[in-house]
């Protein structure tokens, strides 16, 4: 992986999921930064939310929303494409989110063959496939 590779910022109160995930993304030839919580992702967004490529929210965090925090870093960068991942169905979004072109959705258990499809959705190159 290059210090060129697309990076991720991936959120997910879950520990194990969060370090399963962040492996499979780096498989996949992205950079990726974690947090594991929405405040975390909060300072991560504004210490260094231009270099992000996108967003990964879990949508059920402890201390806020995972939709809240999508439509905050929405609000702060319209350009950058955020993924909610949730074990609900994509029918549970507000409209405000399942309406923006840039907000995907990513079921769970998700593997790398789902998160290639909503990357691809969203315009997100891969650095290479790995399969599920």
């Amino acid at each position: 992986m290059t210090e060129h590779a697309p990076l991720i910022l991936l959120v997910e109160d879950e520990a194990m999921l969060r370090m399963a995930a962040a492996d499979l993304l780096e498989e996949m030839g992205f950079r990726v930064e974690t947090a594991g919580s929405a405040r975390e992702a909060t300072a991560r967004v504004g210490h260094a939310g231009a270099a992000y490529d996108a967003v990964i929210i879990d949508l059920g965090l402890p201390d806020r929303s995972g939709a809240d925090l999508a439509r905050e870093i929405r609000g702060n960068r319209a350009d950058v494409p955020i993924v909610i991942a949730s074990g609900y169905d994509e029918t549970d979004l507000d409209n405000v989110l399942a309406d923006d072109a840039r907000i995907g959705f990513l079921g769970k258990p998700y593997g790398a063959r789902s998160m290639t499809r909503v990357f691809a959705a969203l315009g997100i190159a891969i650095g290479h496939s790995v399969t599920d």
